[in-house]
């Protein structure tokens, strides 16, 4: 899997922010994610919602994606992405949420199927997010 989309608009290198930790696998991404939400009090025993990244090349991509990601519980929104008019490789965003458990396991079977996803569409997954409190 290369670089995300929002990984090349916006290099490390950027004088915008400031880079807090480097990771060398999505596993040890997952890990620090984890490791920041417990920091800001996150109690990871209540189910929480998790946001996914999903960039596209097309609309079709996104639709089947969509569906996929639907027939596996996630709530599911589909539109351009914020760069779409700049003609971007992969101009559709599809917003995958879930309401679960946020532990090392359940992040990781949800980051698989959903690189799974990138790779079949030709796009890139960008990661998840979660909020510190339910």
């Amino acid at each position: 899997m290369g670089k995300s989309w929002w990984s090349k608009l916006f290099p490390a290198r950027s004088q915008d922010y400031k880079v807090v930790a480097k990771y060398e696998t999505p596993r040890e991404g997952d890990k620090l994610i984890l490791d920041q939400l417990r920091k800001h009090g996150a109690d990871l025993q209540k189910p929480r919602e998790i946001v996914h990244y999903l960039y596209v090349p097309t609309q079709e991509a996104s639709h089947d994606a969509a569906m996929k990601l639907r027939e596996n519980g996630f709530e599911v929104t589909e539109l351009a992405s914020a760069d779409a008019a700049n003609n971007p490789p992969n101009p559709w965003l599809v917003l995958a949420r879930k309401v679960t458990l946020v532990d090392s396991q359940t992040v990781e079977e949800m980051r698989i199927q959903l690189e799974k996803l990138a790779t079949e569409s030709r796009g890139d997954y960008d990661g998840w997010e979660a909020a510190a409190q339910p």
